[in-house]
């Protein structure tokens, strides 16, 4: 029987980045994480780094849940999991070129 303040169970996370060999997982998310701080997790477990590049581009990178891009860091992935035992996002990166200074 479930207590009403008893947590959530936790959920899967797989994050897909097709340049990397394996996907990121974590098998006991919290629902209460935040898509910006799974996307910091997510950046340091690929050795990403994001912002301004040697050749004056800058690199970024976001996290999709099937073709939206999730753009509010405060979004809770409970939210975005709902009742799922597993939720898949999707890292992409972006270049901007550098203004040729």
């Amino acid at each position: 029987m479930d207590h009403p303040n008893k947590p959530k169970p936790s959920f899967k996370v797989i994050v897909v980045f097709p340049p990397a060999a394996h996907p990121f997982q974590d098998p006991d998310a919290s629902h209460e994480e935040t898509v910006g701080a799974l996307k910091k997790r997510v950046l340091n477990a690929f050795g990403l780094i994001e912002g301004p590049q040697p050749d004056g581009s800058v690199v970024t990178y976001s996290l999709h849940h099937g073709k939206d891009e999730l753009t509010d860091p405060g979004q809770m992935l409970g939210a975005l999991a709902g009742d799922k035992p597993v939720l898949q996002l999707k890292l992409a990166k972006q270049i901007t070129q550098g203004d040729g200074r």
